[in-house]
């Protein structure tokens, strides 16, 4: 058994109600069922809509402020198992309403308590837990990408610029080896690597295309000098930049 249930209730919250702040020790989950307000969790404030939820650890202080009329259920539970553990936040109903679903579930089998009931809300409850582990699991890996995502195209947008990757990192709130496994977990390169293809890419096309000094596309493409630039030109092509444009020049 991952977990227990404390308890569970459904209640309606009048509009302009406000539930000051207070804590429990065991987790809480409130699902707004209709309505919209406001929720200060952890020290940050969140709006409620139907069919959001918040997830409460264990001594969290939050309260409510309701807006309108809402329909509430709450359900305590506490988690045994270690590697289930869940964070302090909101979350959005899936598309198919499944934690919606499970929470009716728990409570028709908590009002009913048929024969073995305690047994099926065990089930259940885990079944819950497991889902929104894989909810949270799933937001944490999007607001990973998005992130990264960020970087990258500040990348795209800047490359010819001096960068570091200890201020990308800084600008993904990243430590500086987390953000390089993660961008190269993602994108199959490095911060660094990636940069150079971008600055090489873009040296080949001057290259081909126009007349510019070799010396100034080294500074245009955002390398140090022209000799940095003919060597790491020649390790990723296999060329020096002369040669390169010699050969593939389209222009007379």
């Amino acid at each position: 058994m991952i977990s227990n249930l404390e308890f569970l209730y459904h209640t309606k919250r009048f509009s302009e109600t406000y539930i000051p702040m207070h804590q429990h020790s065991c987790y809480e989950l409130v699902y707004y069922q209709s309505g919209s307000g406001t929720t200060c969790l952890a020290e940050i404030d969140y709006r409620y809509d139907p069919n959001t939820f918040t997830l409460i650890r264990p001594g969290t202080w939050h309260d409510e402020r309701h807006t309108v009329d809402t329909d509430v259920l709450f359900i305590g539970f506490q988690i045994h198992n270690p590697s289930f553990q869940l964070s302090d936040g909101m979350l959005v109903e899936t598309p198919d309403y499944k934690i919606k679903g499970l929470l009716h579930n728990i409570h028709v089998e908590f009002q009913n308590k048929r024969p073995h009931y305690h047994l099926q809300l065990d089930l259940l409850l885990s079944t819950l837990i497991i889902e929104l582990k894989r909810m949270q699991h799933l937001s944490e890996s999007n607001a990973k990408d998005d992130k990264l995502i960020y970087v990258r195209n500040y990348i795209n947008e800047h490359f010819k610029q001096k960068l570091h990757i200890e201020t990308l990192a800084s600008m993904a709130d990243y430590s500086y080896d987390r953000f390089r496994h993660l961008f190269k977990e993602t994108y199959g390169v490095s911060p660094g690597e990636y940069i150079l293809s971008k600055r090489i890419k873009h040296a080949s096309e001057l290259l081909r295309h126009t007349h510019i000094s070799i010396t100034s596309i080294a500074l245009e493409c955002g390398f140090s000098t022209d000799a940095q630039f003919c060597t790491l030109f020649k390790r990723e092509l296999g060329q020096t930049p002369r040669t390169y444009r010699n050969l593939k020049s389209v222009i007379s």
